[in-house]
């Protein structure tokens, strides 16, 4: 009897030394649940201002101001509204350069596959503070495209390329914001 207690707190221990090891490894991966924007708590809502176009590109702005709204909706907590006076914090942004240089030329065709670059300056501010929470001066996205079109027509808005274009852009910018916090 005496050697079944032992051997019953020995495997006591065993269990809880594991248990105590399994937890100790999972509080120091580092591992955290992806839910939560590490923005700041306490903000809620978020305005996407227009992005301003310094460019020669038509509507390149109308285009990435959308997928920048549907990026924040999809990717993070934050409630997206259309007035800025309700917002907690504003997004705003601009886009400075557009461009598309051919880099693998196609028998038929000018240009299949294209190095697109967007560069601007974006920002994120508390409203009512003006605290600057985010920014990047020279924001630079340069992706390549395999894409067949008549390069004067590139940047068309009927173009889906641009779309494309338009959502990976916004993908970049929305995360670069959410994983600096």
């Amino acid at each position: 009897m005496h050697n079944s207690t032992t051997a019953q707190q020995h495997n006591n221990t065993i269990a809880r030394f594991a248990l105590a090891l399994l937890l100790a490894t999972q509080v120091a991966c580092g591992y955290k649940v992806a839910t939560h924007n590490r923005v700041a708590p306490d903000i809620g809502t978020l305005a996407v201002l227009p992005l301003e176009n310094k460019t020669t590109t038509f509507e390149v702005e109308q285009i990435l101001t959308r997928s920048l709204v549907r990026a924040f909706i999809e990717k993070s907590s934050y409630t997206v509204v259309s007035d800025a006076s309700q917002a907690d914090t504003i997004f705003q942004g601009v886009i400075s350069q557009v461009s598309a240089n051919p880099v693998i030329f196609g028998e038929q065709t000018f240009g299949s596959t294209f190095l697109v670059t967007v560069i601007g300056r974006v920002e994120l501010r508390e409203r009512e503070t003006a605290k600057l929470l985010f920014e990047n001066n020279n924001f630079i996205f340069r992706e390549q495209y395999v894409i067949n079109v008549d390069v004067r027509n590139f940047f068309s808005e009927l173009n889906p390329a641009l779309g494309r274009i338009a959502d990976d852009f916004a993908s970049s910018v929305v995360t670069t914001i959410l994983e600096r916090f």
